[in-house]
């Protein structure tokens, strides 16, 4: 029996993201604002603390913008 395994999603480096991606006020992937939606991207944990990263609920660009990171 053949079973698909998804893997599970890559997750941005939270040293690396600004402080409003780290706090899910804009999205993780492409930087831009969330507003009222987002979906989670996944949580990690940094320097002992945890941290729940959003991303844009419609899809987002693959490659972060001049307003990401």
């Amino acid at each position: 029996m053949n079973t698909l395994l998804s893997a599970p999603p890559l997750l941005p480096d939270v040293a690396r993201l600004r402080p409003r991606q780290q706090m899910g006020i804009d999205c993780a992937v492409c930087g831009l604002p969330l507003g009222p939606s987002g979906r989670v991207l996944g949580e990690v944990r940094y320097r002992g603390l945890p941290f729940r990263l959003w991303m844009c609920a419609a899809g987002c660009e693959t490659v972060p913008s001049a307003h990401g990171i």
